[in-house]
C-alpha cells in the first residue's frame, strides 16, 4: 500500500509539474472547446489580459501555474506534502467547477486531480487534525 502513495504523490505531482510549466510555455494541445463558447471566453480570459486572444498577457494563468510547479515540486520531492496538499485544494476545485460549468465532457483530468488530493489528504489527516481541534 506505500507503493501505491508514492506512486499517487508522485504521479499527481509530475502531472502538476506537467500542466503548471505549460502554463508558462504552452507546449501542450489547448482542450477542445469547439461548441463551448463560454469555456473558451473564459479560457482565454484567464490567460490573456486584453479583449481578444492573444492581445495581451494575463497573470491569473500564470499564478495558477506557479502554484502547480511548486505543489508538483513539493510533491516529488516529499517536502511540505500536506502543505502542498492544502495549497492544491483551490486549484482542483476550481478545476472540476471550470469543468463542470462550462466544459463538462474535458472533465476527467480535473475529477483524477481532486479524487487524489482528497485521498492523499486523508492518508495525511494527522498533520490537518490541530487546524480542527
Amino acid at each position: 500500500m506505500k507503493i501505491f502513495h508514492i506512486i499517487l504523490r508522485v504521479g499527481l505531482g509530475l502531472m502538476l509539474l506537467a500542466f503548471g510549466l505549460n502554463k508558462f510555455l504552452w507546449f501542450l494541445q489547448d482542450f477542445d472547446f469547439t461548441g463551448f463558447p463560454e469555456a473558451q471566453h473564459l479560457f482565454d480570459a484567464l490567460r490573456y489580459s486584453g479583449p481578444e486572444a492573444g492581445s495581451g498577457k494575463g497573470y491569473i494563468m500564470h499564478l495558477v501555474g506557479l502554484t502547480e510547479v511548486i505543489v508538483g515540486l513539493l510533491l516529488v520531492i516529499k517536502k511540505w506534502v500536506p502543505f502542498a496538499l492544502v495549497m492544491l485544494v483551490p486549484i482542483s476545485i476550481n478545476i472540476v467547477l471550470f469543468h463542470a460549468f462550462v466544459n463538462l465532457p474535458n472533465i476527467g483530468p480535473a475529477i483524477v486531480v481532486a479524487l487524489v488530493n482528497a485521498y492523499l489528504m486523508y492518508k495525511h489527516w494527522d498533520h490537518y487534525r490541530p487546524l480542527f481541534s
